[in-house]
């Protein structure tokens, strides 16, 4: 790839926003190609359309910022004899070329399609057609992205199919068909939600976004952003969205209930759940009648889709979804599913659960294989199996917001910490303490500076062998720890010691892949 060509990853959240630089000519991305005859504008830019090998000779090739390797087109369902031919043909024709753009053509078949994958060179831009198997499409391209986190990714869909492949992350687009509408009410509203409601569009798209959630959480998860801010759940789907498979997923991993008196809510309409009159009301009665004892009860709040929301993290759980009293039966599975591995941490836990007996929480919890005190929704109910259990919270208190800090701070940087950190809430913020010293604030997430860093450098962090001054790009980055995604906050490490906070551009996986461009927003410099 020659030197006057560059694409930098400014943002990312399942779609790309991105910058592209050729010959001094900035483009953005993603953007909408205007057809121009034999080939494609791309703002300032022009690139030459994919046009077959077997006319390239013949063919008038007129001169364009990007060209593209002549290729042989292989039909979808050809038979695997003439597939082979013409991908041999094909790849000895790639072999060869210098040219900046290549089509991607693929067949029903894994072996020629891994073989093309396997000896594909990197490109400034690879073309995609939308082929009847999402399986196939899903799977080379999510490979390819990973392999050349660099390039770009064009893909030719239908208009309603484009906030689909946006959130898959595509970056462009063919202006046709009504295809700018659907391109710039995604782009102006970047949400799952609106990503579903287009996958109602036809058959095909909704089988897309279902295979898409269902069998490449693993691909697609990286690149979405771990950011706490309103959600909305609208869909049936939406409990397979693969921020919520996150969400319940890292509950399970990363969070412990501090105590094993365990009391069980449901839900309320009002976020965070503290502030509703359910909530404040079953808060008030707890506070009057434990007293300085009420840490020792932990809390779990049942719901759906995210499943259990623990007390301490409720401030990360900001969403709304349309509350009928129905739940499916693949909801009360996942919940319970969530709820046993989280109540299986604790040393014979005594469960208590607060529900109204006609109350559809009911039904997760008919089957668990633990035994449950049942309320009724009576709060006098409530204070008598508190009163028989008096040995269970009656005895040394936990801090309660001691435990708060550390479950956030455990479940934000996926790491258990035991370490004294401290909560005070004030008026207009909330202060992070350790040992007495400010380590940072919390607003919808922590946010630490490089006191509170040097506490966590062994979380979430980069290491890098020069002195910080701006923010961290790929080529400065020496290592770096698993599982960050774009959206976290990362721990800047010198020589093993934390010089700076900043907000993750990309995920872990491709932040040393990159050839160009920042990989960490510095807020903080030590």
């Amino acid at each position: 790839m020659e030197n006057n060509l560059s694409f930098e990853i400014l943002y990312e959240d399942g779609h790309r926003i991105g910058k592209v630089s050729i010959n001094n000519i900035l483009e953005n991305t993603p953007f909408i190609l205007q057809n121009r005859g034999d080939y494609f504008q791309f703002g300032n830019i022009t690139i030459e359309k994919p046009i077959s090998y077997l006319v390239a000779e013949t063919y008038p090739r007129e001169r364009y910022d990007l060209t593209t390797v002549p290729l042989i087109q292989i039909p979808f369902d050809i038979p695997l004899k003439e597939a082979k031919r013409i991908s041999a043909l094909n790849l000895s024709i790639i072999e060869d070329s210098r040219e900046h753009c290549l089509p991607v053509y693929l067949t029903k078949y894994k072996e020629i399609n891994q073989e093309l994958l396997d000896y594909i060179p990197e490109k400034f831009i690879y073309f995609f057609k939308r082929i009847p198997d999402e399986r196939i499409l899903l799977d080379f391209f999510f490979k390819l992205k990973f392999k050349y986190p660099s390039s770009i990714f064009f893909i030719d869909c239908k208009n309603y199919e484009i906030p689909i492949f946006l959130f898959i992350g595509f970056d462009l687009f063919l202006n046709e068909e009504n295809n700018e509408r659907f391109f710039k009410e995604y782009m102006s509203n970047p949400e799952p939600e609106l990503v579903e409601m287009y996958s109602n569009g036809s058959v095909d798209s909704r089988r897309l976004l279902r295979i898409l959630y269902k069998e490449f959480y693993k691909s697609f998860e990286p690149h979405l952003r771990r950011e706490f801010k309103r959600s909305y759940y609208i869909d049936d789907i939406s409990l397979e969205r693969p921020q919520v498979v996150r969400w319940r997923k890292e509950i399970e991993e990363y969070y412990k209930p501090p105590t094993n008196l365990i009391l069980l809510l449901p839900c309320s309409a009002k976020k965070p759940y503290r502030n509703s009159k359910s909530h404040t009301k079953i808060i008030s009665f707890l506070r009057e009648f434990l007293k300085d004892k009420y840490p020792n009860l932990s809390q779990l709040i049942l719901t759906s889709p995210l499943g259990v929301v623990p007390r301490e993290l409720e401030d990360y759980a900001d969403y709304d979804i349309p509350v009928t009293g129905h739940w499916s039966q693949e909801e009360l599975d996942s919940l319970s599913q969530l709820l046993c591995s989280l109540l299986y941490k604790c040393s014979n836990p005594l469960i208590i659960a607060h529900f109204s007996d006609n109350s559809p929480y009911l039904n997760a919890l008919k089957d668990m294989p633990f035994e449950i005190s049942y309320t009724n929704g009576s709060l006098d109910e409530l204070k008598k199996i508190l009163e028989f259990n008096r040995s269970l919270w009656d005895k040394e208190s936990i801090s309660e917001y001691k435990t708060k800090a550390q479950k956030m701070f455990s479940f934000q940087f996926k790491k258990e910490y035991n370490l004294p950190f401290d909560y005070i809430e004030r008026r207009k913020s909330t202060d992070l303490i350790f040992n007495k010293k400010n380590i940072g604030i919390f607003q919808n997430k922590i946010k630490v500076n490089v006191t509170g860093g040097e506490q966590i450098k062994d979380s979430l962090w980069v290491n890098i062998d020069f002195d910080l001054r701006g923010d961290v790009f790929s080529k400065g980055v020496i290592s770096n720890s698993d599982n960050i995604r774009p959206g976290d906050d990362v721990i800047i490490i010198r020589n093993n010691k934390c010089v700076g906070v900043g907000e993750a551009i990309v995920s872990s996986d491709i932040m040393k892949k990159l050839k160009r461009g920042k990989v960490v927003k510095i807020r903080m410099r030590g």
